[in-house]
């Protein structure tokens, strides 16, 4: 019985120690740890795919190697009160900051910064939108910015991606959450949007696949270019991939890449199914008119559309179709595409 009390005394002890270990282990990655002098920092961006939701937050935090535990980062927002003021944004942070340092930085709502989202897809005057209804940036600043005459021309970037000199910056600002100062001009907001693209691209090149793009010696002006069409065709990544490939088929024979979002770009529009009228305007961005890519990119290409454009799969399509529900179909002759559209397209 003695031999009894003593183990059920000793497991106690145990369990007492062990718990007041990860007390102690909690309260300091909690309240009391600090980066260290070295540590690196972390650019970490809050946006809408997680829907700024905590628990998303807190996924996206142990991912990046800032906390250690979702749950007691959970606890610690819980007992802070800030579950439900995390801000949309870029923040920098560091690796070793405690989880109160954190929460204070995501949770910050300060009056001098304003957090503006680009998506995908959008042009530069949509861009220029978004922009002017978050700062005092007006439509003449931004064209001058964005423009055929942008004093970005000589942004590192715009030179080594060779850049026509007769189009403007459009495709070269990266679609994004960014915060930025009250007080930041139209050339703030373009040059970080040129800087993050700078860095998309590089991260996206890596290991490039594409050897029929070599082959037709794409620059990395053409990349944007075919980047920003396939960005405004179809959403999945996976999807994304195998229509890339679908174009560098039509290129390499040298056949028209007959894409309606390139017309609508010239019309403005957004129809999923252009008119035939429109079909007939004489214009180097009419790709059923004319052959090869057009002068310059038609959307600002997000991560995705600019992955799929080095890495494209390899297929034997020649044509695709996006249906009325969002499915996409593949064909490999003219034939099979003109069912598929009857089929899918009313």
């Amino acid at each position: 019985m003695f031999r009894n009390i003593a183990r059920c005394i000793t497991a106690f002890a145990l369990l007492f120690i062990i718990g007041l270990v990860v007390t102690v282990n909690q309260v300091n990655q909690i309240y009391l740890r600090t980066p260290k002098a070295d540590a690196v920092p972390v650019v970490f961006t809050i946006d809408e795919s997680i829907g700024g939701t905590f628990a998303g937050v807190a996924s996206k935090l142990k991912e990046a190697g800032l906390i250690q535990n979702t749950f007691w980062f959970r606890v610690a927002g819980e007992l802070s009160g800030k579950t439900n003021d995390i801000q949309l944004g870029t923040f920098d942070l560091k690796s070793g900051m405690n989880y109160q340092s954190i929460l204070s930085a995501i949770t910050s709502t300060n009056v001098n910064e304003v957090s503006v989202t680009i998506p995908e897809g959008l042009s530069i005057k949509q861009m220029g939108e978004i922009v002017a209804s978050k700062l005092s940036v007006s439509k003449a600043d931004w064209e001058k910015a964005t423009g055929v005459h942008s004093t970005f021309e000589g942004h590192p970037f715009v030179i080594a991606a060779q850049k026509p000199d007769s189009v403007d910056l459009e495709g070269y600002l990266f679609p994004d959450t960014y915060r930025f100062f009250k007080t930041a001009t139209a050339e703030d907001v373009v040059k970080k949007m040129i800087d993050t693209m700078a860095l998309k691209y590089a991260d996206a090149v890596k290991d490039n696949e594409n050897t029929e793009a070599k082959k037709l010696g794409f620059t990395p002006h053409d990349y944007l270019v075919l980047a920003s069409i396939v960005e405004k065709e179809v959403r999945l990544p996976t999807t994304m991939k195998v229509v890339s490939g679908i174009f560098m088929n039509r290129l390499s024979i040298n056949m028209a890449l007959q894409v309606d979002s390139s017309v609508n770009y010239i019309t403005g529009g957004d129809d999923p199914s252009v008119s035939y009228a429109d079909l007939q305007i004489d214009s180097p961005y009419n790709t059923y008119k004319y052959r090869g890519l057009p002068p310059g990119p038609i959307s600002a290409p997000g991560a995705n559309a600019l992955f799929a454009v080095f890495h494209p799969t390899e297929t034997e399509y020649m044509y695709f179709l996006t249906t009325d529900a969002g499915d996409v179909r593949y064909s490999k002759t003219l034939e099979q595409h003109n069912e598929y559209k009857a089929m899918y397209l009313r």
